[in-house]
């Protein structure tokens, strides 16, 4: 029979391979701080681009809002000008652009 306390000379000992999971264990948690870093970076810029993104809604509807109503003006003063000049105001205004 074998002797129980020798050991094969290529298997690692057990004093290696505690040593390499707690090297392992280290470099997770590492990671682990590193992605939540990257997690929380993320959250703050997706807030910050919400908040952008709001802003630019608002302008746009403003500025929509702003050409409908001088397309509006528009159309009256070419509505306004056809009186003037004596044109059929039962023409569509389509046909004139």
């Amino acid at each position: 029979m074998t002797k129980p306390d020798r050991a094969k000379p290529d298997s690692p000992k057990i004093e290696e391979l505690v040593v390499k999971l707690k090297q392992i264990q280290l470099e997770l948690k590492q990671s682990l701080l590193e992605f939540n870093q990257k997690i929380e970076t993320l959250d703050a810029k997706s807030e910050l681009l919400g908040g952008s993104l709001e802003s630019y809604e608002k302008d746009a509807e403003s500025q929509a809002s702003s050409l409908e109503a001088e397309v509006k003006q528009l159309r009256e003063q070419i509505t306004a000008i056809k009186k003037l000049l004596g044109l059929n105001s039962e023409n569509n205004l389509s046909d004139s652009y």
